[in-house]
């Protein structure tokens, strides 16, 4: 419906009005299935922070994506009419002046250009017994990060709080029971299957309720770590990249769970 790779003047305008309403306690913005954001942003976009719902159901995906842009167009967030269009003003790129056949809703208009011009992304995949949500963090120079909470039901929800409050968030999100206690416990280092045997640590981690994996992407490189909550308490260990790699798993207080929320969030500057 859209086209990605083109930014216009109205995009980049609504895109930087939303960055200015980033809040300490943000509202949700607005809240798109996975099928509404194929429609808009095609397969590419629909997939970045996963489809859940598409991929479990099994459904034709160009038909799935014509159905949820009727319901678009329906609720007037894309507009057919260019009687009803405002002005796009130039491509940001080429400098052309841009006409579309369907254009956004302002707010939405600003979304998708977040969405898709972030300098580092933060990615949290959360696994519960069988089912798994995951928190997308898309970073700017501006104070306002753009979160994207996906449900296992395939709904995004997005909303831009301020970059001082993030860590405590994703906090609540990975150890969202709180059992992370009040001081550091030990730390053991060890194989896969060494943490994995029969052991004081692997028995604590074989009670683990809740797994997260936690990525961060910018263009210094990319990093991850897996944070596991159990029923009493939080470990935390970097993500291994071969069986035979030795790493060290450390049980972490609630305060440090967030400070190493804050240091894995990536910094980025306007230069």
């Amino acid at each position: 419906m859209t086209s990605p790779t083109l930014i216009s003047e109205r995009d980049a305008a609504g895109a930087y009005a939303l960055l200015a309403t980033a809040a300490e306690d943000p509202s949700v913005l607005a809240v798109l299935s996975d099928e509404e954001l194929l429609a808009l942003e095609g397969l590419e976009g629909a997939e970045l922070a996963g489809s859940p719902f598409l991929e479990a159901s099994g459904f034709d995906r160009e038909q799935a994506a014509a159905v949820a842009a009727r319901s678009l167009i329906a609720r007037g967030l894309v507009v057919l009419d260019e009687s009803r269009q405002q002005p796009e003003g130039e491509d940001l790129e080429t400098g052309q002046t841009v006409t579309r056949a369907a254009q956004l809703d302002p707010t939405l208009a600003g979304l998708l250009t977040l969405r898709g011009m972030p300098l580092a992304i933060l990615n949290l995949t959360r696994q519960v017994e069988e089912q798994a949500t995951s928190l997308m963090l898309y970073v700017f120079p501006q104070d306002g990060i753009l979160e994207e909470l996906v449900t296992a039901d395939g709904f995004h929800h997005f909303s831009l709080p301020t970059r001082s409050v993030v860590p405590e968030r994703l906090a609540r999100y990975v150890d969202q029971a709180q059992v992370a206690g009040e001081e550091d416990g030990e730390s053991v280092t060890g194989t896969a299957a060494e943490l994995e045997a029969d052991s004081p640590i692997g028995r604590r981690l074989a009670d683990t309720r809740a797994l997260t994996v936690i990525t961060s992407a910018s263009g210094e490189g990319s990093s991850q770590l897996s944070v596991m909550a159990t029923a009493t308490s939080v470990h935390a260990m970097d993500t291994p990249s071969s069986p035979e790699d030795r790493v060290e798993v450390r049980e972490i207080s609630a305060g440090s769970l967030r400070e190493l929320l804050a240091r894995i969030l990536p910094s980025v500057s306007a230069a």
